[in-house]
């Protein structure tokens, strides 16, 4: 499904020594000449180039989740023409009250910026409840779709962002990748089982759907090499579904 990023301006009381006031007036300041923007500047603003960057850093994150990323926008009012106060409310809208960046989900701690992929791809407790959610979804959409990675519709992106919320802002980076990481092998599991029972199946093609429903998680993650970054996946017993 098709996504239209937009954010809502801040409508609240406006703090200036909170963190999120900071971080929009610094935008508003890096863009405007004493205070104003200047009328007829053909140029991009440093407030719109650093906008772009957050942009950029989103679609990257998405990118490294295998999710598509070339229907993002931003749906902003044109700041230029805007008052100080408006153009303020429509940056704070962007980051929570300790100043970091909301993704358009809602989500707070998962900019990238500045980051190296190692600070945050590392393995760490993610719940059953998440793991499950996204077991469940995974194999819907693998049986969906004969085994076919779908961006239109998958439904990982709803996953993630449950699972995001459910945890602490410190953690979401490092969990999302651990979820990915599960993620997979639970498709990887699938895959096997499914070429297993049937050597000629390619992706795309009809299969006995059952092979995969009598799979559980439990089946998968007992199979499951957990390293610092990344998890493998032993090799299955020949044929342990019941189809």
């Amino acid at each position: 499904m098709s996504m239209t990023v937009g954010y809502k301006p801040y409508t609240g009381a406006i703090n200036t020594n909170s963190a999120r006031y900071k971080r929009a007036k610094a935008m508003y300041d890096e863009g405007h000449s004493n205070g104003e923007a200047t009328k007829g500047e053909a140029t991009k603003s440093a407030a719109e180039v650093k906008a772009e960057q957050d942009l950029q850093n989103l679609k990257m994150l998405k990118i490294m989740l295998g999710q598509k990323s070339d229907d993002l926008d931003f749906k902003f009012k044109n700041t230029l023409e805007a008052d100080e106060e408006t153009f303020i409310r429509n940056y704070m809208g962007l980051f929570d009250e300790d100043g970091d960046f909301v993704n358009p989900y809602g989500v707070a701690g998962m900019d990238i910026t500045g980051k190296d992929p190692s600070e945050f791809h590392k393995i760490i407790d993610v719940s059953e409840t998440a793991r499950q959610d996204m077991f469940d979804e995974t194999k819907r959409h693998f049986i969906q779709e004969n085994g076919v990675a779908n961006g239109d519709t998958t439904k990982r992106t709803e996953v993630f962002t449950r699972y995001q919320l459910s945890v602490n802002k410190s953690d979401r980076l490092s969990g999302t990748w651990t979820l990915g990481q599960y993620e997979r092998m639970y498709t990887k599991a699938f895959y096997e089982a499914v070429k297993e029972a049937d050597p000629n199946w390619q992706l795309g093609q009809p299969f006995d759907t059952s092979i995969v429903r009598n799979i559980t998680r439990e089946d998968v993650e007992s199979r499951i090499v957990k390293g610092s970054s990344e998890f493998s996946l032993n090799p299955r017993p020949s044929l342990d579904v019941k189809v």
